[in-house]
């Protein structure tokens, strides 16, 4: 298996941890709230899970690549060719779409009449979602070999 197939697989396994702690945590934390008080907190748990995703993903690849590089690998000196930059691509291609459609969702979910939280929450969903489509991309490319 590919390291960065495995820095994806784990990455989409702490992202999906990650988002289901901190969605835990802000639900109790918004349950009573409404209007400025409401938008706060959830832009204060945006916060919190966006930036809990990038240091799990940073974490996550310098795990896997320095255990490469003590069992004698490349690590982090591993060379880049035209095919990964291709899944690159095909990963922010995913990750546009589904950030598109999901946003999409959430705007038609509170233009139904049906509330700021739950307009939040599918936000919440949205950016879960997206960075799931990078990892999965990432999985597909590098096992099916696009």
């Amino acid at each position: 298996m590919n390291n960065r197939t495995k820095i994806a697989i784990l990455s989409a396994i702490n992202n999906l941890i990650w988002f289901i702690l901190t969605f835990l945590w802000n639900r109790s934390r918004v349950a009573s709230l409404d209007g400025e008080a409401l938008g706060k907190t959830w832009g204060i748990y945006f916060l919190v899970l966006v930036t809990g995703f990038l240091v799990l993903d940073v974490l996550s690849a310098i795990l896997i690549m320095s255990r490469e590089k003590r069992s004698g690998g490349q690590g982090f000196e591993e060379k880049t060719d035209e095919r990964d930059r291709h899944i690159e691509g095909l990963a922010m291609k995913a990750f546009g779409a589904v950030s598109f459609l999901s946003f999409l969702v959430s705007a038609i979910l509170l233009a139904l009449g049906l509330g700021l939280h739950t307009f939040f929450c599918a936000l919440a969903l949205m950016v879960l979602l997206s960075g799931l489509a990078i990892w999965i991309a990432y999985i597909i490319g590098y096992e099916r070999g696009l």
